[in-house]
C-alpha cells in the first residue's frame, strides 16, 4: 500500500517553529553526527535551527515548510528566491529516518519546483555536504555538482559542500 500523500505547508505560528526545532534536534543528530561529529552538530543547531534563528531567518526572507504524514511532522524545508538571478535556493530539506526512502524527499523536491517555477524562477540550487549519500538522491532528481564550496561557520567549523544546480524546464501545460 502505498503511504499517504504529504500535506506540506508554510510554517507561520510559534508551534511551528518549535515543531522545526524540534525535528532539527532529531534528524541532525541521528544523520550529521557520524558526518561531522557532534560538537559541529550542536553548534549549527544552536546557532541556525531553534525556533528563535528559524524565525530570523523567515525575517529575512526565508520560507519554511513543514511536511507532515497523517499529521504528523516527518520532516521540512526552507527556501529563499533570489529574484534577481531568477533562481531558487534551496537552504534545507530533512526528513526523519522513517521517511526517507519512501517517496517524501521527492514529493518535498516536486513542492520545491513548482514554487520555483510559480515565480518565474529558471533554477534550484543548493549546498550539500561532500560526504552526504543524499549527493546522489539530489543526482538522480536532476541537481548536478557545479563547484565546491568550503564555508566557514566559526568556533573553527567549517561546512565542506557541494554546489549543486538544478535547471527546470518550463512548467508543464
Amino acid at each position: 500500500m502505498p503511504p499517504t500523500p504529504l500535506d506540506i505547508a508554510p510554517v507561520e505560528d510559534p508551534a511551528d517553529l518549535a515543531v522545526v526545532a524540534a525535528l532539527a534536534r532529531e534528524i541532525w543528530v541521528e544523520f550529521y553526527e557520524p558526518l561531522i561529529g557532534r560538537a559541529q552538530v550542536d553548534y549549527m543547531l544552536e546557532r541556525f535551527q531553534t525556533a528563535d534563528a528559524v524565525a530570523g531567518q523567515i525575517g529575512e526572507g526565508y520560507a519554511y515548510y513543514l511536511a507532515r504524514r497523517d499529521r504528523r511532522p516527518i520532516g521540512y524545508c526552507a527556501v529563499q528566491p533570489q529574484e534577481a538571478e531568477r533562481v531558487l535556493f534551496l537552504g534545507k530539506l530533512y526528513l526523519q529516518r522513517a521517511a526517507r526512502g519512501a517517496g517524501a524527499g521527492r514529493a518535498i523536491m516536486e513542492f520545491v519546483e513548482q514554487l520555483a517555477r510559480g515565480r518565474g524562477l529558471t533554477s534550484i540550487w543548493l549546498t550539500v555536504n561532500k560526504r552526504n549519500p543524499s549527493v546522489r538522491a539530489y543526482q538522480r532528481m536532476g541537481f548536478r555538482i557545479s563547484a565546491e564550496v568550503c564555508t566557514d561557520i566559526g568556533q573553527g567549523f567549517v561546512m565542506d559542500d557541494y554546489r549543486m544546480e538544478k535547471l527546470l524546464d518550463r512548467a508543464p501545460t
